[in-house]
């Protein structure tokens, strides 16, 4: 294939292998970038046209599948910057320290609790039972358990609230 007859056939599929690229990259740079890459390599193998019966169709073929790996490579890249982002959103080492330390607290806070309303809560806020669920586990009435549950998270609530006025206290001595 020499250049004239390249010219002649590229000018005449240039606007269909655009519209293919362009109804499956959904793009028109991405569209116009994957015909430019099909002319080059059909140019680039210009000597082996001379074996296909059909170079319209050799062409459109080359620019689906052009077409189909652009929309795969732009998708993988779009996954790694969304890897890359939950990378970047994952808490800083000092601020799992905080976290760490704040359930810590709570959970010494909870174990200072009465043994029935730390019961009551465990099993509540914990581990998800339902009120009637624990009234019949602990022989007590629905009414029973919401108030037990009621005094002992105004009690955790108070106890947190102290527990950091003193650790803000320590931490303005410095």
């Amino acid at each position: 294939m020499d250049i004239e007859e390249y010219k002649k056939l590229i000018v005449t599929l240039r606007p269909q292998l655009l519209s293919i690229a362009y109804r499956i990259t959904k793009n028109v740079a991405d569209a116009e970038d994957v015909v430019q890459d099909v002319c080059l390599r059909i140019w680039h193998r210009r000597e082996e046209f001379s074996k296909y019966s059909n170079v319209a169709a050799y062409s459109t073929t080359m620019t689906k599948n052009l077409s189909i790996d652009r929309i795969r490579t732009k998708q993988y890249t779009s996954h790694d910057s969304l890897h890359d982002n939950l990378i970047a959103n994952e808490p800083l080492p000092d601020r799992l320290m905080e976290v760490k330390d704040s359930s810590i607290a709570v959970r010494n806070i909870i174990k200072k609790l009465p043994p029935l309303q730390q019961k009551v809560f465990e099993l509540k806020d914990l581990h998800g039972y339902e009120t009637h669920e624990i009234a019949t586990s602990m022989n007590m009435t629905t009414e029973a358990v919401r108030n037990n549950l009621s005094r002992a998270r105004k009690r955790l609530r108070d106890l947190y609230l102290e527990n950091n006025r003193k650790k803000k206290g320590e931490n303005d001595e410095y």
